[in-house]
C-alpha cells in the first residue's frame, strides 16, 4: 500500500489516531480489498480500450491509409521486407529515396517497427485472420498505444508500490496528447512503437532491483532495450537513463551485489544486440553521448573487485574491515585501473577512435540554429519547448506530476535510508530504488524536453507515471476515509 505501517519515532507525535505497539496503522480493510481491486481491474481494462479507440479516430473518419510523408516512408520499406526477405533487404539500396542520390535503406534505418510488422502480417495470416500489410501498418500504432499503456502502468506500480498508482497511471497514458500525437492508427512512424519498447525496458530495469534475488529479471531489461535499439533512435536516452540511475544509487550509498548484477546483464546482453543493429554498430562503445553507460560497467566491475577483495580479507583475517580500510582497499583498486586505462585511451583519441556528438545531440546544448547541420536546424521541432507546449500535451499533469515525484522523492534512495537510519520502519526503503528511477527519469526528461520540444513525447510516460501515483494515493485515501466512517454513520442511522 502506498501508505505507511510504521513511522520513525520522530514522527510518531505528529501522526493523530491510534495505534498498534507504538507503531500507527493505516489501509483498507481487508474484506474491502476485493471489491477495489475488481474496480481497479475494470479501471484498467476501461484505459486500455480507451487507449486503442481513441486512437482510431482517423482511421473511423478516412479509412485505413497511412498518412504523413515519414509513414509513408516506412510503409514502403515494410512492403519490401514482405516482398524480398530479410537478407535482401538489410542489401537494399533505395534508387527513389533522396533521388538522384539514393540511399541504402537497409543500414540507414531503425528495421524493428518494419520487422515488427511483418511478423504480425504473417501470423495473422497463420492463424486464419488474415490483414493486408497495409491495414496492419496502419493499426501497429494504436495496438502499441495500448502496450505502452499497459506497461506504463506496471512500472507506475512497481515504482508506487500500490496497485492504484498502475491504474490511475494507464487512465492517464490511454489519453495524454503528448503520446498520441505520435501513435495515432495510419502515422506509421517510429516513435509509435518505441514509447511501448521504453517503458518495457524500464520497468524490467526496475522490477530487477526490487529484491536480492531479481536481478536475472536483467535479461529480460537487456532484450527489451535491444528491441529499442531496433526502432528508434532514442535508444541513447533510455541507455543513459538506465546508467544514470544505477551509478547513482551506487554513490549514493544504495550499491549492492544485486545492483551489480542486474546491470552488468542488462549492459552486456543489450549493447551485444545493439552493436548487431546495422545503422547502430560499434556506436555504444565510440559515441561519446553512449560511452557514459560504459564507464559505469567498467566502475561496477571495479567496485565489485573492490567488494570482493574486502569479503575475502574479512573471511582471512575473522573480522569485518574498517570502513577506511574499505575506502583504501577500493583507491588501489580505482588507481590500478587508472593506470591501465588512461594510457589506452589517450592512444586511441588521436586515431579518431571516439566520435563526436550527433547534432541532434549538440542541438539539445547549443541554440538549435547553430548545430552545424542544416537538416537539424531547419526543424521546426528542434526548437526549445514553451509553457504552452507543455499544456497542449501534458494538459493536467502539469500540477498532477509534481505532486507525484513529492510523494515519491520523500521514500526515494538516499532519503529512505537516512530515515531508516532515524528509526523508519521498513515500508520507507520499499522500493526506493525504484522511486528513485522515476524522479532522475522526471528531471533528466523535463530538461532535455526544455531543449527541444519533440522531447515532449519522452515527459508522456514520466508525467503519467508520477500522475498516476498523486491519483492513485488521492483514490486511496478517500476510499479509506470513507471507509472509516462507515462504523459512524451506521450507528448515527440506529439512532
Amino acid at each position: 500500500d502506498f501508505f505507511p505501517t510504521s513511522l520513525p519515532p520522530f514522527l510518531r507525535p505528529f501522526r493523530k489516531g491510534k495505534s498498534i505497539g507504538g507503531t500507527a496503522r493505516m489501509g483498507l480493510p481487508t474484506w474491502a480489498r476485493v471489491p477495489w481491486l475488481a474496480v481497479q481491474a475494470y479501471a484498467f481494462y476501461y484505459a486500455c480500450s480507451q487507449a486503442y479507440d481513441i486512437r482510431l479516430y482517423a482511421v473511423k473518419e478516412y479509412g485505413k491509409i497511412i498518412h504523413e510523408f515519414d509513414p509513408w516512408f516506412n510503409f514502403r520499406a515494410t512492403k519490401y521486407l514482405a516482398d524480398n526477405g530479410w537478407t535482401e533487404f538489410f542489401h537494399w539500396y533505395d534508387h527513389k529515396s533522396w533521388y538522384p542520390i539514393g540511399r541504402p535503406v537497409g543500414t540507414t534505418i531503425y528495421p524493428g517497427m518494419q520487422i515488427t510488422s511483418v511478423a504480425i502480417w504473417k501470423v495473422l495470416e497463420y492463424i486464419g485472420n488474415p490483414m493486408s500489410l497495409n491495414d496492419v501498418c496502419c493499426m501497429v500504432p494504436a495496438w502499441f498505444g495500448v502496450v505502452a499503456t499497459t506497461f506504463l502502468a506496471l512500472l507506475a506500480m512497481e515504482c508506487g508500490g500500490f496497485a492504484a498508482a498502475g491504474t490511475a497511471a494507464a487512465l492517464v497514458m490511454s489519453i495524454i496528447p503528448a503520446h498520441i500525437m505520435r501513435s495515432v492508427a495510419g502515422g506509421y512512424d517510429n516513435e509509435s512503437v518505441a514509447v511501448s519498447a521504453m517503458c518495457m525496458t524500464f520497468f524490467f530495469w526496475v522490477r530487477s532491483l526490487r529484491t536480492e534475488k531479481s536481478w536475472p529479471i536483467g535479461i529480460v531489461a537487456g532484450i527489451c532495450y535491444i528491441y529499442m535499439v531496433m526502432v528508434w533512435g532514442g535508444y541513447i536516452f533510455v541507455i543513459n537513463m538506465v546508467g544514470i540511475h544505477a551509478v547513482f544509487l551506487a554513490l549514493t550509498g544504495s550499491y549492492s551485489t544485486n545492483l551489480y548484477r542486474a546491470y552488468t546483464l542488462f549492459y552486456i546482453i543489450g549493447t551485444t544486440g545493439a552493436t548487431h543493429v546495422p545503422v547502430v554498430g560499434w556506436a555504444p562503445l565510440r559515441s561519446l553521448e553512449q560511452l557514459g553507460p560504459c564507464a559505469v560497467f567498467f566502475f561496477f566491475q571495479l567496485l565489485e573487485l573492490a567488494e570482493w577483495l574486502r569479503r575475502r580479507k574479512e573471511v582471512t583475517n575473522k573480522q569485518p574491515i574498517s570502513f577506511a580500510e574499505m575506502m583504501k582497499l577500493r583507491v588501489l583498486v580505482f588507481a590500478g585501473a587508472a593506470l591501465v586505462a588512461l594510457p589506452i585511451i589517450f592512444l586511441l583519441i588521436p586515431t579518431g577512435y571516439f566520435g563526436p556528438f550527433s547534432a541532434r545531440v549538440r542541438g539539445l546544448f547549443v541554440k538549435h540554429t547553430r548545430t552545424g547541420n542544416p537538416l537539424v536546424d531547419s526543424v521546426a521541432e528542434h526548437q526549445p519547448a514553451s509553457s504552452q507546449a507543455y499544456w497542449q500535451y501534458l494538459h493536467y499533469m502539469c500540477y498532477c506530476a509534481p505532486v507525484g515525484i513529492a510523494l515519491v522523492a520523500v521514500r526515494a534512495a538516499p532519503v529512505s535510508n537516512v530515515v531508516q537510519v532515524l528509526g523508519g520502519g521498513d515500508w520507507w526503503a520499499n522500493r526506493d530504488k525504484a522511486k528513485t528511477f522515476l524522479v532522475l527519469y522526471g528531471v533528466i526528461a523535463y530538461f532535455f524536453s526544455t531543449k527541444m520540444v519533440r522531447l515532449v513525447l519522452l515527459m508522456a510516460p514520466i508525467s503519467s507515471a508520477l500522475g498516476g501515483i498523486a491519483l492513485g494515493a488521492a483514490g486511496e485515501w478517500i476510499a479509506i476515509q470513507t471507509l472509516a466512517l462507515l462504523p459512524f454513520l451506521e450507528a448515527g442511522e440506529a439512532k
